[in-house]
């Protein structure tokens, strides 16, 4: 029996929080799932600092080919997140 899902598509975001901050959105698309998954602001610094590990709230929802793939596109938005100046 084959326990890896069938991903039919996973998007990411930068969001703003009601209460301040900043979180990353997760959309993820199962062969019979529909979910979406926002970290909290202090959960997207902590994808950032650890260079996009994956989020425990998404583990078992994405396998880790799948992560690994995505992994320097998440990188790249959430330099472009922390990296951009203030104006």
């Amino acid at each position: 029996m084959n326990n890896i899902k069938k991903i039919k598509k996973f998007t990411y975001s930068i969001r703003q929080h009601p209460a301040g901050g900043s979180y990353v959105q997760f959309d993820i698309h199962l062969q019979n799932l529909r979910t979406k998954i926002g970290l909290t602001p202090s959960d997207t610094t902590e994808l950032w600092i650890t260079y996009a590990e994956k989020p425990t709230a998404i583990a078992d929802l994405v396998d880790d080919r799948t992560w690994e793939a995505h992994r320097k596109t998440i990188l790249a938005m959430l330099a472009n997140h922390y990296l951009t100046p203030f104006h």
